[in-house]
């Protein structure tokens, strides 16, 4: 073998022991996450139907994910409204069935919608069109109960909030109970008066306008912890409406007396705050319910200014001068 002939014989076989060790080594460590903070940036409003006019005090909103569609509870007007996720509106009814007052409504695996109203005895059942179609016949309520809050999940549980006894009972899409937890108190896994539920992909959470303002269980039931007050402080509440969570895991939580949408992280740290008693883009007037669409835009309906706002998340990152150590997490 000749000189020059070895030496890239050579050459070629620490190449591919190069390669192989490249493969087998261990992928670098990745550093910290870079510091961003979160903005919602107003994207835009909605607050009428096609032809049945203006909102009057709209207290619900709900986005159906499947269908890509976003229903308005429409209080002042007894009517319950569809709009593409934009704003553009689809069609409006007034469901009849004595449902008055809608507050609170989602749909169903089946296209059906459940509403929530005035009466806070009964679920309605509405058609597609919103037409009235019967009541839910509900196992394990009280002869009279006093329902706060509903809610559905992606497999199809409906989970329903019951006040006179401060529980959360959560059903089967067959209406089978399959659990319930809580007992009427203000303290740790216990309620005075749910006005949200949030079953999210790991946890339920669970607002109180006289408890802990909000409570995080596990999908089975189990209190994990809790975050915020009444009382003075920017990641404490006044009356604390709803709740909905992001892709990210963050809490977006409405509160109508201060006019503001706070924001926690998954662990409950308070992050920041925004809107303020105001129509302007960007300010709300009584915020009272949330949700969020799969692309982490956020629908708040706002009771005071007649409309349901639109925002994006936006992340910018953070200088290392003007970075600062989280907030902890506010407990009672």
């Amino acid at each position: 073998m000749t000189r020059a002939r070895a030496v890239l014989v050579a050459g070629a076989l620490a190449l591919a022991a190069a390669a192989v060790a490249a493969r087998q080594a261990p992928p670098p460590a990745a550093g910290p996450p870079a510091a961003t903070r979160l903005f919602l940036r107003p994207l835009t409003s909605f607050w009428q139907h096609l032809e049945e006019g203006s909102f009057e005090g709209p207290r619900g909103v709900y986005v159906d994910r499947v269908n890509r569609e976003v229903w308005v509870a429409d209080s002042g007007n007894h009517r319950v409204g569809i709009f593409t996720p934009d704003g553009l509106p689809l069609y409006a009814a007034q469901p009849g069935g004595g449902v008055r007052e809608p507050v609170r409504l989602a749909v169903d695996r089946e296209g059906r919608v459940l509403v929530l109203d005035a009466d806070r005895s009964r679920i309605a059942v509405l058609d597609w069109r919103g037409r009235y179609r019967g009541r839910l016949e509900l196992p394990g309520l009280p002869e009279r109960p006093v329902i706060g809050a509903l809610a559905l999940d992606e497999r199809g549980q409906l989970y329903v909030g019951e006040n006179s006894a401060g529980e959360v009972l959560v059903y089967a899409p067959d209406l089978r109970l399959r659990f319930r937890f809580g007992a009427r108190g203000d303290g740790d896994g216990e309620f005075l008066a749910i006005a949200d539920i949030e079953p999210a992909a790991d946890r339920i959470l669970v607002v109180d306008h006289l408890a802990r303002p909000v409570q995080v269980f596990d999908r089975q039931g189990n209190f994990l912890f809790g975050f915020g007050a009444h009382q003075l402080g920017a990641e404490n509440f006044s009356l604390p409406e709803a709740v909905a969570v992001d892709s990210k895991g963050r809490m977006v939580v409405v509160d109508a007396l201060r006019h503001e949408i706070k924001v926690f992280a998954p662990d409950g740290r308070f992050l920041d705050r925004f809107g303020g008693a105001g129509y302007a883009p960007g300010q709300v007037a009584g915020p009272c319910d949330i949700a969020i669409d799969g692309e982490d835009r956020i629908f708040v309906a706002e009771r005071s200014g007649g409309r349901v706002q639109v925002f994006g998340e936006v992340e910018v990152p953070v200088p290392p001068s003007q970075r600062r150590r989280p907030a902890r997490r506010v407990r009672e």
